[in-house]
């Protein structure tokens, strides 16, 4: 027994349908693809942000550190007011008896870095401020 060939008709609709993609359905590939790089994108350039700023701080704690260290290699009682510059920062510090052993020193940095209260404005000079405790010995 034969089994019942087809319709020509039928047979073209039927590969048809299996024959490709749809244009909704490549639109709608493309436009899921373009969401997804646009958020790559602005991943991307947070991250440049985020980096960047973090290099900022890190050179911060440097030239602090470098001063700090300075001030504590020198003799008690020659630590005084001065100011001094450490690669893109420049750095003040004062001095202030805080009894009879021991000196606050509060040291200023002024340089590129993020302005207070917003985490993503950058600018070109920046304050911030150090206190730390000298003891003689």
């Amino acid at each position: 027994m034969k089994t019942p060939r087809p319709h020509p008709t039928q047979e073209r609709r039927a590969s048809a349908d299996r024959a490709g993609f749809t244009l909704v359905e490549v639109i709608m590939a493309m436009l899921i693809l373009t969401v997804g790089l646009l958020g790559l994108a602005g991943a991307t350039g947070y991250m440049v942000r985020t980096v960047t700023l973090g290099d900022l701080m890190t050179e911060r704690s440097v030239a602090f550190q470098s001063t700090i260290d300075g001030l504590q290699s020198l003799p008690y009682d020659s630590v005084t007011t001065g100011s001094d510059s450490v690669g893109i920062f420049a750095i003040s510090w004062d001095s202030v008896d805080d009894g009879p052993q021991s000196k606050l020193v509060t040291l200023v940095t002024v340089g590129p870095g993020v302005v207070p209260g917003s985490a993503h404005l950058q600018s070109p000079s920046v304050a911030d401020t150090f206190v730390f405790r000298i003891l003689r010995n």
